[in-house]
């Protein structure tokens, strides 16, 4: 799962802003796509002030809400509020988000880093506008160990380890927006079925699947999440909330 995720990382995030000492700002969400030990509500920033930050409740589910920050160094961290030995507030980092140079909205895919203590989540950075995530369309992410097959309506390709792929025409779609999907996985020659039924594709619903090898059962599964973010009458921006 690590290095899985360090390819993902690697994918999505071609140069980060570390060194940016420019204040951007920043919506973002968070998912969590296990809970790792550790608080469930915690505090997140991108200063080192700690003059910009925002309460965030870590869930498994995706919410359309959207928290806003002003970033300084190139990344957010999220953690347990403190204080140092001086008395001074401090963030106790549970994951790091480190940002690309470029964009304002960002999800933030927590995963389980395996530890017990400090930074318990490692984090794909996703980005959140429409611009790169259209209405309508499917974001596809293999967070397993082996090669993936999709036939989604017209649309056939296969899906490497680590990687991310989007969809955001989809051809042969029913005029109710269903059509047939089927989901493969690769073990050695043979290409055995992950999930097969039907999807659906609204034009104003954007769609994230992930696949993943479940660390309770140890079986290869997809979780699949309908994103409502981008239902907003008039196609005006969602309202922030900075808390």
């Amino acid at each position: 799962m690590k290095r899985l995720l360090c390819l993902l990382l690697a994918t999505v995030i071609p140069s980060l802003a570390a060194q940016d000492k420019e204040v951007r700002t920043i919506r973002f969400r968070t998912l969590c796509f296990e809970f790792a030990p550790g608080e469930r509500v915690v505090t997140a920033s991108g200063d080192p002030t700690l003059a910009s930050k925002a309460t965030v409740e870590l869930s498994r589910r995706l919410d359309s809400r959207q928290d806003q920050l002003s970033v300084t160094a190139g990344q957010v961290v999220l953690g347990k509020l403190g204080t140092d030995a001086a008395g001074k507030p401090m963030l106790g980092p549970m994951a790091v988000a480190r940002l690309p140079a470029a964009g304002s909205e960002f999800l933030f895919l927590l995963v389980p880093s395996g530890k017990e203590a400090g930074e318990v989540y490692r984090c794909l950075v996703l980005p959140d506008d429409t611009a790169n995530f259209p209405p309508g369309g499917f974001r596809l992410i293999n967070m397993s160990h082996t090669k993936l097959r999709f036939a989604m309506g017209n649309e056939k390709f296969e899906l490497l380890p680590g990687t991310i792929k989007l969809l955001e025409k989809i051809g042969g779609v029913r005029e109710d927006g269903r059509f047939a999907y089927v989901a493969q996985y690769q073990d050695g020659e043979t290409w055995n079925r992950l999930s097969t039924g039907f999807w659906t594709r609204r034009d104003k619903i954007r769609s994230v699947q992930i696949a993943f090898l479940d660390p309770k059962t140890q079986r290869l599964t997809m979780r699949g999440y309908d994103d409502t973010l981008a239902v907003v009458a008039g196609g005006a921006k969602p309202p922030s909330q900075a808390r």
